[in-house]
């Protein structure tokens, strides 16, 4: 049976306009520290410092809430394989912003498979919860993984 020991990895294109948003609304005691590399980073483009912090903020929003999606998606997975009573685990979610998908990675018995997940679909299971598209995101993890999907990890 799956468990919920999976990791998550957030890659490129996550600052969303709440994000954005949120960072210019905060307090500037909650902006962060700046490294010597990113105060000399703003200097070159020509940006005050605390515009600069405001956007290394967003950031850190935005995967920090990327990061709560990739969870609640794992466990979501991971409660369709269990109720499957399949051999696969979930091992990792990475999201490839720039690509647009998360990519779910599991393993069984000495196999390693994955699945290309659009973030559209992902976030549609995630935010809603409605049975339409987890039906699609389960009819996806089982035509993949049942279509060679799987295969030995080497």
């Amino acid at each position: 049976m799956a468990t919920q020991d999976f990791r998550v990895h957030v890659s490129g294109g996550t600052v969303s306009l709440d994000a954005w948003r949120q960072a210019m609304d905060a307090a500037e005691s909650d902006l962060p520290k700046l490294s010597e590399a990113q105060i000399e980073a703003a200097h070159k483009v020509g940006m005050e410092e605390k515009a600069y912090a405001r956007g290394i903020l967003a950031e850190i929003i935005a995967e920090n809430r990327q990061q709560e999606i990739g969870k609640r998606l794992g466990q979501i997975i991971t409660e369709f394989l269990n109720r499957q009573g399949r051999e696969w685990e979930l091992s990792s979610l990475v999201r490839r912003g720039i690509h647009c998908i998360w990519i779910a990675r599991f393993e069984a018995s000495g196999r390693a498979g994955e699945v290309e997940i659009p973030l559209e679909l992902a976030d549609d299971v995630v935010d809603s919860e409605d049975p339409f598209s987890k039906g699609r995101l389960e009819n996806l993890l089982l035509s993949t993984l049942e279509n060679s999907a799987i295969r030995r990890a080497s």
